[in-house]
């Protein structure tokens, strides 16, 4: 039972990986920030023995409020118990969590507050939270959920569910936009100057200007050295992200959207065709989805209730 259970929760670990290599590089230097060390540590309670400081509570307090939740005394030693709690229940299935691993939760949380992920991780920084601090709180939280998900494998929205959410939503019209992009990649070695990156960035300017349409404009793409043009491939508005939509969404079909610096050199993206989408795939997936989050979000919280409710809680 344990090493199957192990071996379902470490599988989910696979998945949002693209968006979390940021995150990642950020928390390698991590721990070179954080709270000063306050003058005493005192032991203010213990949940199961596990004890929480002054120093704790602190922190927490700091923590809650950059990320917009209540920031109590009360709360933070809640939030502090939960951790606790499931940090202690994911141990039990011995689900051990890398630094790697936890910057998917900094992904995920980054998402919910409308930021980018380096963004969460830099207000944590300036509001004094030190990086061995949030990062447990992150650890907990995502290990915990991985427990939860695997304990909820093979639980699937019903056809009924989502055939009345679709209706809901529209049907078809649901998926919103489709679009056939092709990403164009002007290659730029991690050792170039800042005039060749600049000398780069004008090339691919100039390649925006001439490409008024698919069919003509890859052919001058990979005319140009070190230009990649990957294949065409298609997303409805509903599996894109808000910023990324709203690009696509300001860009003419059949044209290149303002190149932008990435991890592989300059990058731009070809607007092939945009329309209604051609049926309601990705709207049933999205909706199935978001039925599968609530279902794992309500037992994840009825099963720390229940872990609450038994935990010795010792207040000095």
């Amino acid at each position: 039972m344990r090493e199957d259970l192990v071996a379902r929760a470490l599988g989910f670990l696979a998945r949002a990986r693209v968006e979390a290599c940021v995150v990642i590089i950020v928390l390698m230097g991590a721990g070179t920030f954080g709270a000063e060390p306050s003058a005493a540590q005192t032991i203010i309670s213990s949940i199961n023995g596990d004890p929480v400081t002054n120093i704790d509570i602190d922190e927490r307090m700091k923590m809650l409020r950059v990320m917009r939740k209540p920031a109590t005394r009360d709360a933070a030693i809640e939030s502090l118990y939960t951790d606790r709690l499931e940090i202690h229940e994911a141990s039990k299935y011995g689900v051990n969590l890398k630094d790697s691993d936890i910057s998917e939760e900094i992904v995920r949380v980054a998402k919910e507050m409308k930021i980018q992920p380096e963004a969460l991780v830099a207000e944590l920084q300036r509001a004094g939270v030190s990086a061995d601090h949030f990062k447990a709180h992150f650890r907990a939280d995502y290990s915990f959920n991985l427990v939860v998900q695997a304990m909820n494998k093979g639980v699937e929205a019903s056809e009924e569910q989502v055939r009345a959410e679709l209706a809901k939503q529209g049907g078809k019209s649901a998926s919103g936009t489709e679009y056939k992009i092709r990403q164009v990649i002007f290659a730029v070695p991690s050792t170039a100057t800042v005039a060749a990156l600049n000398e780069r960035g004008h090339e691919a300017e100039q390649l925006r200007g001439r490409f008024v349409d698919c069919e003509t404009g890859v052919p001058l793409a990979r005319a140009i050295n070190d230009v990649t043009v990957r294949d065409p491939f298609t997303k409805t508005g509903i599996e894109l992200n808000e910023p990324l939509r709203k690009l696509l969404d300001s860009t003419p079909t059949g044209h290149l959207t303002p190149p932008q610096r990435s991890s592989s050199g300059i990058e731009m993206i070809a607007l092939c065709e945009k329309g209604a989408p051609k049926d309601d795939t990705a709207a049933r997936n999205a909706i199935s989805q978001k039925i599968l989050a609530a279902h794992i979000a309500a037992d994840a919280e009825r099963r720390l209730k229940e872990m609450r409710a038994r935990a010795v809680i010792v207040k000095n």
